[in-house]
């Protein structure tokens, strides 16, 4: 009775961390898409709004998700006291958001780099820098939709798999 508990436990438990790898592959992908999404609503508010990037940041902080609006409203903060260059503010509270993000580095620096390109006083170029870094999130964004069905698959299975093999080799 006890082998037989003691194999339920470890099946249940080895597929509970395959379910869970799994959606840590979910939630990367809804991370990517906010990401474009943020960029998005940049470009939205500078050519339709005429706001500055710290108006950007404080607007959009204001509707964003967490980790993103604590970042975003820490940002336009330090950019009302002139503390520092946007680029350099955009890097700092940025990357201290996106830390436990469940992303690559490639793609983090993606999103992170784009205020690099957003230091021109024309909005017109400000908007074509920030839709090149959304261009390329997107594209991440559509490999990472390419194999997550495998990947979530793949992890779910192993789970599984380990279980059994591990109840049959205990038991």
């Amino acid at each position: 009775m006890l082998r037989l508990m003691g194999a339920i436990l470890i099946i249940g438990g080895s597929s509970g961390i395959g379910f869970w790898y799994r959606q840590k592959f979910h939630t990367a992908l809804w991370h990517l898409r906010y990401m474009v999404q943020i960029l998005e609503l940049f470009m939205s508010e500078i050519r339709y709004g005429k706001a500055t990037l710290p108006e950007c940041c404080m607007q959009i902080g204001g509707k964003a998700e967490e980790p993103y609006k604590t970042a975003l409203l820490k940002i336009h903060k330090a950019m009302e006291g002139r503390e520092g260059s946007f680029p350099d503010k955009w890097q700092e509270c940025m990357g201290e958001a996106l830390v436990e993000i469940p992303v690559s580095k490639n793609e983090k620096e993606m999103f992170l780099e784009f205020s690099g390109g957003c230091n021109i006083a024309d909005n017109q170029m400000q908007i074509r820098a920030i839709e090149q870094y959304r261009d390329m999130l997107a594209g991440a964004v559509k490999n990472r939709e390419k194999e997550i069905e495998k990947q979530g698959r793949m992890a779910a299975g192993l789970g599984i798999m380990s279980g059994l093999l591990l109840a049959v080799i205990l038991v």
